[in-house]
């Protein structure tokens, strides 16, 4: 971890895609939404929350399988892994670096958008809005050790996984309109996705100002059950790697 956080303060491009993407999303949202109150207000909020939510998910998944992407094209992983560092340990640490700037730009997404794009209507609904990230956080987690099992059981070759997982996922989680829009095979396949229901918040909680309590729950139910098929995932894959002689030709 303090190695990661040593590079990134000199990596200049690492600074870039943390910080300059999200924040600049969520400018361009939050103009949308200025725009859009002449003619839906809630729909302008609910757009602008959904790529808070959507950038900050992305966020977490994408640096935590990049940071190991990286480390896979540095050939840096057998000398970390020769340390005596677990492989969970690794993994860990790579969750806990990209969580601590993935929450980092969170604050500074919804604090610029409290003071300049009219958040500040939700204020009395941040307990939700806190437990909508907490689901977005663990979800995040969960894919970013499926794409870590997959990049290590696949090979090197398959690190764009690290920035192409998640929008499949969200592509089926319905982000800016209601699962009944999708033709019934579909539906099936989003009430499994993770964010389906952090999504399904947001516009209940634009629109209604409320969001049901099981759709919170559910939703951190699914998140749990995809981190808790994810570790054992991780593990046999990273086993078969180790075992196979696949990690030492991803160096």
């Amino acid at each position: 971890m303090f190695r990661d956080f040593r590079v990134l303060m000199t990596s200049k491009f690492r600074l870039v895609e943390i910080f300059y993407f999200p924040i600049t999303t969520i400018i361009i949202w939050g103009f949308f939404s200025i725009y859009a109150r002449g003619f839906s207000l809630e729909a302008g909020l609910m757009v602008l929350i959904v790529n808070i939510f959507w950038n900050f998910a992305l966020l977490t998944q994408s640096s935590t399988n990049m940071l190991i992407n990286e480390d896979v094209w540095s050939g840096s992983l057998k000398h970390v892994l020769l340390s005596g560092i677990s492989e969970f340990e690794y993994l860990a640490s790579r969750i806990i670096s990209s969580t601590i700037t993935s929450l980092m730009v969170l604050g500074i997404m919804f604090g610029m958008s409290l003071l300049w794009f009219g958040l500040g209507a939700l204020g009395a609904s941040m307990s939700i809005v806190g437990f909508l990230g907490l689901i977005t956080l663990v979800a995040s987690i969960g894919l970013a050790i499926m794409v870590a099992a997959l990049f290590i059981y696949a090979g090197r070759e398959y690190g764009f996984l690290a920035w192409t997982f998640l929008q499949l996922f969200v592509l089926f989680s319905a982000p800016f309109f209601a699962v009944s829009v999708y033709p019934e095979p579909i539906r099936t396949i989003s009430a499994a996705m993770p964010f389906t229901r952090v999504f399904e918040g947001v516009r209940s909680l634009t629109s209604a100002g409320i969001v049901e309590g099981s759709t919170l729950w559910m939703g951190l139910f699914v998140a749990i059950i995809y981190v808790i098929v994810a570790i054992p995932m991780y593990y046999f894959a990273f086993r078969r790697a180790r075992r196979t002689g696949e990690l030492v030709r991803m160096e």
